[in-house]
């Protein structure tokens, strides 16, 4: 765990470690210089100083797997652990519901066969995104249909996150993005290319990376030719910071 830091007013600073604390060593930083504190009185403020720290809500995703004998669906799918079952329940629901779409479908003979996985892309304390591939084949059809999308839940409500509230671009300004290298795009298996059309909207289909950019997934013949399957574009922090700002300015 590392260290958290408490700062009251200009001249005050605590610095809290989880090992000081073990060891009995929590240091009180003054501006002025600072002091080793005794066993009691340390005590009574790391139990002050723990009753304000925000509740982190950690999560864990396993994997699953749904299947039939004609093997005509076969479904890889996460199950999300988190402390607040309440949560924990409204997310999978939503999970469940998508896998009972896909099965339906099958049994109605919208698809005569249907493939899905899922990855983890990104978690912190208040959020967790996921991205899943399905690929359906139409009932007499002779090819696959590869479908991508993401889904980012707010590990606190269990609600799915839009885009907007963090990231506010429009499709000028993507396009701009790309052209100046402050954004780029990725093949199906995430090879650097460059795309040879405009971009032809702008996807909400989007995920988040942990140096901070956006990526934004388009279906597969969107960007690039269908065989490069469902290619990314992805935005730099940089140009988040300078979209966002712009476009709220002008609401």
């Amino acid at each position: 765990m590392q260290a958290t830091r408490f700062t009251c007013g200009t001249d005050f600073v605590i610095v809290l470690n989880i090992y000081d604390i073990i060891n009995n060593n929590l240091w009180i930083l003054i501006a002025n210089g600072g002091f080793f504190m005794n066993n009691i009185i340390k005590i009574c403020i790391i139990c002050t100083l723990l009753s304000f720290l925000p509740s982190i809500s950690t999560a864990q995703v396993s994997s699953e797997y749904m299947g039939d004998k004609k093997q005509t669906y076969s479904l890889a799918y996460p199950v999300v652990d988190i402390e607040d079952k309440k949560i924990e329940d409204k997310i999978n629901e939503d999970i469940e519901a998508q896998l009972e779409d896909l099965k339906e479908k099958i049994e109605k003979h919208v698809y005569s066969k249907v493939d899905m996985t899922y990855y983890e892309k990104y978690e912190d304390d208040n959020i967790i995104s996921l991205m899943f591939y399905v690929n359906k084949k139409k009932k007499f059809s002779n090819s696959m249909e590869l479908e991508g999308y993401t889904i980012t839940y707010d590990k606190h409500t269990g609600e799915r996150v839009p885009m907007s509230r963090y990231l506010n671009i429009n499709l000028e300004q993507l396009q701009d993005a790309l052209n100046n290298s402050q954004a780029y795009a990725v093949d199906g298996l995430d090879n650097g290319v460059n795309l040879s059309k405009r971009i032809p909207y702008v996807s909400h289909n989007y995920f988040i990376c942990h140096d901070g950019s956006i990526g934004l997934l388009y279906q597969a013949g969107d960007l690039m030719e269908v065989e490069a399957g469902a290619c990314k574009i992805v935005v730099s922090p940089e140009t988040i910071a300078k979209v966002n700002e712009l476009n709220k300015a002008n609401e």
